[in-house]
């Protein structure tokens, strides 16, 4: 690395300006080059946590199959529930998960879904697909299924690490200002139960 002028330069230089390349560099090339970048996504994280979830079987836990009576549907049952995986995965709101789905070619992968020129506009498919889910989970077999496919690889089963999010809602996130509301309410209790006793 060399450092000139109070610039920076990394050597050798492999970065290209897009505006330098003219029309050699074309966004819409993944269906000339489908098999290349399908093999690319495969070998990425994302990629590898595809290969690992047993779709199938996931699909007849929820009990969820594709209708071929009448017009085709634009999302399939499995674009559903990887939808829901991809949201986890992300860790975004609805509306950042749809606009990052339209742009990112190894998100569309996952989802089994090809934009191309089109956008999906509709933000609120992501709720919708997660309350339609929701009504026909049924957690204790999805989890035999999933620790039936990934045993080979849990160590320390004999542990269980679980979300506190998922207990009781009388259990919540103490945040200061709660905190302090109960300590104001306790002890003006206390004053008084004392002033009472005391007269």
């Amino acid at each position: 690395m060399a450092q000139k002028r109070g610039f920076l330069f990394l050597l050798p230089m492999k970065l290209r300006r897009i505006s330098d390349l003219q029309h050699e560099f074309s966004f819409l090339s993944s269906n000339e080059n489908f098999d290349a970048y399908y093999a690319r996504f495969l070998e990425s994280d994302l990629g590898k946590i595809y290969i690992s979830i047993p779709w199938s079987d996931l699909l007849r836990d929820l009990g969820i199959k594709e209708s071929f009576k009448g017009a085709k549907m634009s999302y399939s049952p499995k674009d559903w529930l990887a939808l829901m995986f991809l949201e986890h995965y992300c860790c975004q709101s609805d509306k950042r998960l749809v606009e990052q789905l339209n742009s990112n070619i190894d998100y569309q992968f996952f989802c089994d879904l090809h934009v191309g020129l089109d956008r999906i506009t509709n933000y609120k498919i992501v709720s919708q697909i997660r309350c339609e889910l929701g009504n026909k989970l049924k957690i204790d077999k999805l989890q035999q299924t999933l620790a039936y496919y990934w045993s080979p690889y849990l160590c320390s089963k004999s542990q269980i690490t679980a979300d506190a999010t998922c207990y009781e809602t009388g259990m919540r996130y103490p945040t200061d200002a709660k905190l302090l509301w109960e300590v104001v309410s306790w002890i003006y209790k206390e004053i008084k139960s004392i002033c009472k006793t005391l007269g």
